[in-house]
């Protein structure tokens, strides 16, 4: 309580009470001296990178000639014991000294302001903050999912995240922005406390400068590179509160799965990403959880809502498919292109008119679901390849395809958790007059045993891997809720 009303009104008071305010925000108010164990010894191999950065940090700040030995001792001790205590190296690319800028406008003592600087790089500052490295891959699907003009001019002239925000992200706009204007984005930022924010910021300064970057068609990679990287340096403070402000809106508007799937981007575990993480390098667009599909739609809210688009072969959906999801069959991309784009403007106006009916299956976030098996799913690609040349914005894909769908809906009836899961799959053979209609609004009975029977006989791959004991805990499952069924 006692942040949220000092940064209110920070601007009004002095750096004593804002380093007060931002020592709670970081949960740092009151900690122990970290630097105590150490010798002091400067003597890494980078030694002489660490002291020159230091030194041009100290630089631009208008200060007298005590004060900066004072600081760049302050500074070149700071980087050093982070690097020694953590058994990583500096690097020219690195923005650890833009990060120390803000800080050091508060006049906090040595231990302050590494307990304050190490708290920033734990908790906003993404692992792999390099070039080429994940968070800006992240970025870039981010910047596809809302701005896919604008993603495609850009990868058109090679101009990747890295190659302009680097500095963004790793100093928080520090690197470009004055330091009233940093003091405010921060301000904001930690009292917001959410690390996952720095994206969605950098995705509205690149919106501002939307306008600016498509008419310069005709300039060189360089010099749309060094407008980009500059585009922060123009904010001011009264700009702040609109940013955060529109950095939300887009965040709402923004499948959860982003953050839940990249939680490990942020924090101090030191353990290295799993390698079942997607390699979001490859990934054509932006994947969405199985899960987070299912609950969007149940949820009457305004955040997102999915317009599910199968495109496994017809034979694949009609025996079975998510309730509520549209088919487009991606053969036919390939075999009869004529009667594909019928099918894609059938599509749209499905989805059209589901949103004004206000149907369970609505949404106008668009994702694609293939089978979850990469030999079949080549065609699947090729037709979201087909939405994103459109400049189609909001598209995503089902991670795992319908063998994830499968999977989790077994998951969870095994678990016992929601009974109402068995319901999701129907299929499209026989007489089942209960069976969802294209825009899913019908689903199957509870009592009618057929949304069951339709699971069962869909599931073989889904149970194949699981144990022995699963299975039986299944069958079970099925013979104490629904009338016994042939196999």
């Amino acid at each position: 309580m006692e942040m949220e009303r000092g940064i209110i009104q920070v601007q009004e008071h002095s750096a004593e009470h804002r380093a007060k305010m931002w020592k709670i925000a970081l949960n740092v108010s009151g900690k122990g001296d970290s630097l105590s164990p150490w010798d002091g010894v400067l003597d890494l191999p980078e030694q002489t990178l660490i002291h020159n950065r230091s030194q041009q940090l100290i630089d631009q700040l208008k200060v007298s000639e005590e004060e900066r030995r004072d600081m760049v001792s302050d500074v070149e001790s700071v980087i050093t014991f982070y690097c020694k205590s953590r058994n990583i190296s500096f690097t020219p690319e690195l923005s650890w000294p833009h990060l120390l800028k803000p800080l050091l406008g508060l006049q906090l003592p040595r231990s302050d302001l590494y307990n304050c600087f190490y708290a920033v790089m734990n908790k906003y500052i993404p692992r792999e903050c390099v070039p080429n490295g994940r968070p800006f891959h992240l970025y870039r699907l981010l910047l596809q999912y809302h701005e896919p003009e604008l993603c495609s001019f850009l990868d058109t002239k090679k101009i990747t995240p890295d190659s302009y925000a680097i500095n963004w992200m790793g100093s928080l706009f520090s690197s470009h922005c004055p330091p009233d204007v940093t003091q405010a984005v921060w301000d904001c930022y930690l009292r917001q406390a959410d690390p996952f924010l720095i994206f969605f910021l950098m995705l509205i300064i690149l919106v501002n400068a939307k306008e600016a970057i498509l008419s310069d068609d005709g300039g060189s990679k360089e010099d749309i590179i060094n407008m980009l990287e500059a585009s922060p340096s123009h904010l001011e403070s009264e700009d702040i509160e609109d940013l955060f402000s529109l950095a939300q809106y887009y965040q709402s508007k923004t499948p959860l799965s982003l953050r839940k799937m990249n939680q490990n981007l942020f924090g101090s575990s030191l353990v290295a990403l799993k390698e079942e993480d997607t390699d979001l390098s490859q990934a054509l667009c932006l994947p969405v959880s199985v899960p987070e599909i299912l609950q969007a739609n149940q949820l009457q809210q305004d955040g997102v809502r999915f317009f599910v688009v199968d495109c496994r072969p017809a034979e694949q959906y009609n025996a079975g498919h998510l309730s509520t999801a549209f088919h487009l069959d991606s053969d036919l991309m390939l075999q009869t292109p004529s009667e594909f784009a019928l099918s894609v403007k059938s599509l749209l106006e499905a989805q059209k008119q589901s949103l004004e009916s206000g149907s369970i299956a609505s949404g106008e976030h668009l994702c694609f679901m293939g089978s979850g098996r990469e030999e079949e799913d080549m065609y699947m690609n090729m037709v979201l390849a087909h939405f994103l040349q459109k400049n189609k914005e909001y598209v995503s894909i089902a991670k795992g395809g319908f063998m994830a769908l499968q999977k989790h809906l077994v998951d969870m009836n095994i678990e016992g958790l929601d009974s109402s899961y068995i319901h999701w799959i129907v299929s499209t053979s026989g007489s089942h007059s209960s069976l969802s209609s294209a825009d899913g609004e019908s689903l199957s009975s509870p009592g009618d045993g057929k949304g069951v029977k339709s699971l069962v006989n869909k599931m073989t791959f889904a149970l194949k891997s699981k144990s022995v004991n699963v299975k039986e805990k299944m069958i079970s499952f099925i013979e104490n809720t629904a009338t016994p069924v042939d196999r």
